[in-house]
């Protein structure tokens, strides 16, 4: 793992459970992180792979942690990320401080208040994990349309409405709504003035729901986060096993459009 991601992963760890740095570092030594992104990033980095970010401007819109911009400006675009938690973004920025990553900022902000920044325009913008949270999706997505320059790249990572949900957990993560529909995400974006160009899809067994399920045996929010962790070698090798295997929408989706040329 690159030393940059390390070093975000361990500050977000340290931070939520106080975990010692050097227990987080021999995880990570050992298993990929232990989280949901894991998978998400797997799917942008499979649907872009060839894509040359060089010199490219880039919006990461609700970056969390920001371990998606430190990737896109590693291979060469100019990042901007957003995100409403201070705390996530006073971290980031000082490991792209440390780790010496120039063209990377953050900022700290209402992502449904993108209008209002004059953050300029945009060759690629990025929203992952976060339309579900969104009260009003289709203004966000308008905003973020707007704000893409003509031929940009929109990529968006959706949950599938269709997936077992565990209700306490999808409160406590602020989702809006469950998701949303894989054959029904191209008619959102085409009203919104999108062109979905290409899609892909993870976990078409739902083993991610079975994965919370297993984490909340124990009581409290940290034992249950723990486990949640320890859980994650079994689980994503398993997810993405039977994603290679069986193609069908699965608990996470992810789509790549554009902005049209006018």
């Amino acid at each position: 793992m690159k030393s940059y991601l390390a070093d975000l992963f361990v500050l977000s760890a340290r931070e939520r459970s106080h975990a010692p740095a050097w227990v987080v570092r021999c995880y990570l030594a050992l298993f990929r992180p232990p989280m949901g992104k894991t998978i998400r990033v797997d799917m942008v980095t499979s649907l872009l792979k060839n894509y040359d970010f060089h010199g490219k401007r880039v919006l990461d819109v609700g970056c969390g942690i920001g371990d998606l911009a430190f990737m896109l400006n590693a291979r060469g675009a100019d990042v901007v990320g957003i995100e409403l938690d201070a705390t996530k973004v006073a971290t980031a920025t000082s490991v792209a401080r440390r780790q010496r990553f120039e063209q990377l900022r953050f900022i700290a902000g209402d992502v449904t208040r993108l209008a209002q920044m004059e953050l300029g325009q945009f060759d690629a913008i990025f929203c992952l994990a976060l339309l579900e949270h969104i009260q009003d999706d289709v203004a966000l997505l308008r905003q973020m349309q707007r704000m893409l320059r003509s031929g940009g790249l929109f990529v968006m990572e959706v949950p599938n409405a269709r997936r077992h949900t565990i209700p306490q957990v999808e409160a406590e993560d602020g989702h809006m709504r469950a998701g949303y529909v894989f054959e029904e995400v191209p008619a959102l974006l085409g009203g919104t003035g999108f062109r979905v160009v290409k899609s892909q899809s993870r976990d078409p067994l739902g083993l991610i729901y079975y994965w919370c399920l297993l984490s909340r045996l124990l009581p409290g929010s940290m034992a249950r986060g723990r486990l949640f962790v320890f859980l994650a070698p079994l689980f994503i090798p398993l997810i993405q096993w039977t994603s290679a295997c069986i193609q069908r929408p699965g608990s996470e989706l992810c789509f790549v459009a554009l902005k049209d040329e006018l």
